[in-house]
């Protein structure tokens, strides 16, 4: 039972800090559940559930250890979440060595996504998502991996597991390695040739910062809602905006722009597990980026209770469909659209007649109708091997 983990946590102790006037139960606390405060949890009730690690030996990033408690101050202070949301705190993760922390965060995060239950895990360096693919794996054997970060965390060798280099490690664990993984929000200045080829040459994408703001944040949309975990390097928002980062940066997302994706994030209906990671405590003044980082939380939480019930949920079949010829490939390319939300998915072919579906944008569609392949559709069939 996950009562038994009672004994892998230490309680979040933390004074509420309000965001705005009125009375207790209009603000987040009123519903938060503490883990240590319950001898039997029903766990039928529970829609999400935070988690804090207060670890900063893989990051030079030492103040992200004292993000949880810092971050739960300002989010429990924000007004509740709609339909009566009920939220699991189980504190902050115990262990004497990293490797004692990476299992307890893969076991408790396998056992709650297979209880639908949403995790959320606040403060530590990123490399902590690699236990986390390890609980995506368990339960997803080709789960997706969408990662927000400025740079491309993949050195060499990829023996190191570290927050700069987390990702080389993951992808050559045969064990946690992800089907896809997108990095979103890339500053090619930031990033050297030999990370920028070690993801094109495993088929893997990035969505750079200069086309989200030439496409809009909205363009980011589908790789957001494609992903089965998401994992969010603090530092990938702008220092005007988020100073809590060693090295200050006066490019990348704003803050609205990132609470924008969050709340994309919080209504993927495929979406089981979120990270948000990197934020120093020690160097956030006036707390501005973790006032951000709990208002982000907030649109994740927010967007969780407003899903569409959308693919996977929902059978592409009651969604319109699109058949698109393209004459100079002879290829025929399938579309999905939800009329409700104009969002859109489109079929991937395989060699044994079976399909993949990937969500896309109405962009995609618009390509492929002048009769051109759509960038999206390409870059999976070439992962293929088609």
């Amino acid at each position: 039972m996950i009562e038994d983990w009672i004994h892998y946590f230490d309680t979040a102790t933390y004074d509420v800090m309000p965001s705005f006037e009125g009375v207790t139960e209009d603000r987040l606390i009123s519903q938060i559940i503490r883990f240590q405060d319950h001898n039997i949890i029903d766990w039928s009730t529970i829609d999400a559930v935070i988690i804090g690690i207060n670890d900063a030996r893989n990051t030079i990033h030492k103040g992200c250890s004292k993000a949880p408690n810092a971050v739960r101050q300002y989010l429990y202070g924000l007004r509740t979440i709609s339909n009566n949301m009920q939220i699991l705190d189980m504190g902050n993760i115990r262990g004497k060595t990293i490797d004692d922390r990476y299992r307890a965060i893969e076991d408790i995060t396998k056992e709650l996504i297979e209880r639908e239950i949403f995790p959320i895990i606040i403060g530590g360096s990123q490399d902590y998502t690699i236990p986390m693919s390890g609980a995506l794996k368990k339960n997803i054997s080709q789960f997706r991996l969408a990662v927000v970060d400025s740079k491309i965390d993949w050195l060499s060798p990829e023996k190191d597991f570290s927050a700069a280099s987390y990702l080389g490690y993951l992808c050559n664990d045969t064990i946690r390695a992800p089907r896809d993984l997108t990095v979103i929000g890339v500053q090619k200045y930031l990033y050297s040739q030999y990370q920028e080829d070690k993801i094109i040459n495993a088929s893997y994408d990035f969505f750079r910062m200069g086309e989200l703001r030439q496409h809009g944040h909205k363009a980011a949309e589908p790789y957001i809602r494609d992903a089965d975990l998401i994992s969010v390097d603090m530092t990938a928002i702008r220092h005007g905006d988020q100073p809590a980062r060693y090295l200050p940066m006066p490019n990348g997302l704003t803050g609205e722009e990132f609470c924008q994706l969050m709340w994309y994030a919080g209504q993927s209906d495929k979406l089981k597990a979120i990270g948000l990671f990197e934020l120093d405590i020690d160097l956030d003044s006036n707390m501005q980026g973790t006032v951000l980082t709990a208002q982000a939380l907030w649109h994740i939480l927010e967007g969780i209770t407003l899903r569409y019930k959308d693919y996977p949920v929902k059978d592409l079949d009651s969604y319109r469909q699109f058949i698109v010829h393209l004459e100079d490939y002879e290829l025929d390319i399938k579309f999905y659209n939800n009329p409700d939300n104009d969002r859109w998915w489109v079929e991937i072919p395989s060699e044994n007649d079976q399909v993949e579906i990937v969500a896309c944008g109405r962009q995609d569609f618009e390509t492929a109708s002048k009769r051109e392949i759509p960038e999206r559709w390409f870059r999976f069939i070439k992962k293929k091997g088609l």
